[in-house]
């Protein structure tokens, strides 16, 4: 019996597999992110979400050489979902839409390419006197998407730059 684990653990081993959460992988990921340049549109929620990405790709801000670009566009889209009778939205959707390009910085070869969306909900008041409390809700929701989506990023550069670094 200790035999066949003992042999299990070997076969595993020599696929390459490596602990998730071990130390080791999470500093050479760290390390993986740090080399990663952000580039977004320069509108506010573009702005908003290089610095959401750079804080989570880098949140040390670890020195390492740089050697990738990612570039993304970003498309904001407010969504009413429940109309008032008076015209009014009382419910609705924020949709951000993203395109990225991933380069390699030595010889601007492009390495990836995708799309990452985010939705996020806001609710409003048709009262005259909520005009204030529906805009921070507004602003809120867009604020969550932007956060969700970096969040994406970080996830989906990690896989991808893990991958990149280990065919090097």
């Amino acid at each position: 019996m200790r035999f066949l684990l003992l042999s299990l653990f070997l076969l595993v081993t020599a696929c390459g597999f490596q602990p998730l959460h071990s130390k080791a992988y999470r500093a050479q990921q760290a390390i993986d992110l740090a080399s990663l340049v952000v580039e977004v549109d320069t509108e506010r929620r573009g702005q908003l979400l290089e610095a959401e990405i750079a804080d989570a790709v880098n949140p040390d801000y670890q020195r390492a050489e740089k050697l990738y670009r990612l570039n993304i566009d970003l498309t904001e889209t407010d969504i009413p979902l429940f109309i008032n009778p008076d015209g009014t939205s009382a419910r609705g959707d924020i949709r951000l839409s993203s395109t990225y390009k991933l380069y390699r910085i030595a010889d601007n070869m492009q390495v990836d390419k995708g799309s990452i969306s985010r939705i996020s909900s806001y609710n409003t008041s048709d009262q005259a006197s909520a005009g204030y409390a529906s805009f921070v809700s507004v602003e809120d929701a867009k604020r969550r998407a932007v956060m969700e989506l970096a969040q994406d990023y970080k996830l989906r550069m990690a896989n991808l730059l893990s991958k990149l670094s280990a065919r090097e």
